[in-house]
């Protein structure tokens, strides 16, 4: 009875508006709760990437050695709290590839991001994965 009189006369209109802008509010606050930790995790994870890359910069210039460079990444991104699954997802680039006096680092950091839906429905995790990438010169001039 109450849905055939907010759609058939006037004396629903009120309610039927209150309702209206009560659903859009729930959405709104839906979509700021889901979008705005990935916003927030980028521009802090921008920080992250930074030093990461200034990291691997730094032990690379020191012992001209890739791997212990990567390994400096790993272990500067599990004290920054990145789980392993993220870390052994973060790539570390030397550039440039072909030659073999490297001047430049490049790290793409990887969050996976904890929303409202992902921690609910873990199919939708994908769409939780933000990446950052930074890079920190190796010859110790400014970064590029």
């Amino acid at each position: 009875m109450l849905a055939r009189r907010l759609v058939s006369d006037e004396s629903g209109q009120i309610l039927r508006h209150v309702i209206t802008i009560g659903l859009v509010i729930v959405l709104v606050i839906l979509i700021l709760a889901e979008v705005g930790p990935l916003v927030v995790h980028r521009i802090a994870g921008v920080q992250d990437a930074e030093t990461a890359a200034e990291a691997a910069a730094t032990d690379y210039r020191l012992y001209r050695n890739e791997g212990q460079a990567v390994n400096e990444v790993a272990e500067r991104l599990k004290t920054m709290g990145y789980s392993d699954r993220e870390i052994s997802e973060a790539v570390v680039q030397f550039l440039p590839a072909s030659a073999a006096e490297k001047t430049t680092v490049k790290v793409t950091v990887i969050k996976y991001v904890n929303t409202l839906l992902t921690r609910r429905i873990k199919q939708l995790e994908r769409f939780s994965r933000v990446a950052i990438s930074q890079e920190a010169s190796i010859t110790g001039d400014e970064k590029q």
